[in-house]
């Protein structure tokens, strides 16, 4: 390789810049076409579409002359490396790569033809909302009074024998002004339909189910409750049974999970129409 050391640099970097070359125009001229960039106005609109700063959003008709021609040439300049690209094999081996690909044909599997997903009938929606009814049943909700005893400053035990002991007249005395009693409370001493995960988040699951509950009476005081706030006297005013919202009020949900849920399902579809068009071939010791 001496003869290389004796040759002019200008002329060695001349050779090696026109094998490049040969190079590249050999493994991307697969055919006529891929020699030639048709450039339309889908594909600028296209460019248009993922643009940042003023032009985002604009159409063609609002272009300059001269933002027209940038815009082809970005588009020109871009699809010719990308084909280079691909040419060379760069798109081989990069999971990045890989990996958005798969998803833009995930994306177009899940379209039906013509782009656009046909809309459910009203029938079809209160036959979806039939079989899925209880995941859009509004949730048993109570308003309640309390009266608090602080376990940290009584005790645990002084707080549930005052509670006790304050109990026992409560019921018989309707007059008693019961927001005078007890201790001061952090939060709330009235909450208005309450949920039980609403409550539990404040009072503990296990004060939240004691609450909800079917033997918790309404109307009057019970008790004592032990929560992880300390130790109450609760009187239940009024218990919202769960209920099922309005069809009309439920229809938008309803329509964007149907869809949803039939992407999905074409999905799935024709992922497994693709996959069955391959044979597969596991290699020694990778099956289980």
């Amino acid at each position: 390789m001496s003869w290389l050391r004796r040759l002019d640099p200008l002329l060695l970097f001349l050779v090696i810049g026109f094998g490049v070359y040969l190079l590249l125009n050999g493994t991307g001229n697969k055919s006529g076409n891929e020699r030639v960039i048709e450039v339309n106005r889908a594909a600028l609109e296209k460019i248009l579409a993922t643009r940042s700063g003023q032009l985002r959003g604009q159409g063609l008709a609002n272009l300059s002359a001269d933002e027209r021609q940038a815009l082809i040439d970005q588009y020109v300049r871009d699809e010719a490396l990308f084909r280079e690209a691909r040419a060379l094999g760069l798109d081989e081996g990069d999971s990045a790569i890989r990996r958005r690909l798969i998803q833009s044909l995930q994306f177009s599997l899940q379209l039906p033809p013509g782009g656009t997903a046909q809309l459910p009938s009203d029938e079809q929606l209160r036959a979806y909302l039939a079989d899925h009814q209880q995941r859009y049943l509004r949730s048993v909700t109570l308003t309640l009074s309390q009266i608090y005893f602080d376990s940290q400053r009584r005790g645990r035990d002084g707080a549930w024998q005052a509670a006790q002991q304050l109990l026992a007249t409560m019921n018989r005395d309707e007059q008693t002004d019961w927001l005078a009693l007890g201790d001061r409370y952090p939060y709330q001493r009235s909450q208005y339909q309450v949920t039980e995960t609403t409550l539990a988040a404040e009072w503990g699951e296990a004060a939240a189910s004691q609450l909800f509950g079917e033997t918790a009476p309404e109307g009057r005081w019970f008790g004592p409750v032990l929560s992880e706030q300390g130790v109450h006297l609760v009187r239940i005013e009024s218990r919202q049974p769960a209920e099922l919202p309005a069809f009309a009020t439920l229809k938008p949900l309803l329509q964007a999970q149907w869809l949803a849920e039939a992407r999905e399902q074409a999905l799935q579809a024709a992922e497994a129409a693709i996959v069955a068009r391959y044979q597969v071939r596991l290699a020694a010791g990778i099956g289980s």
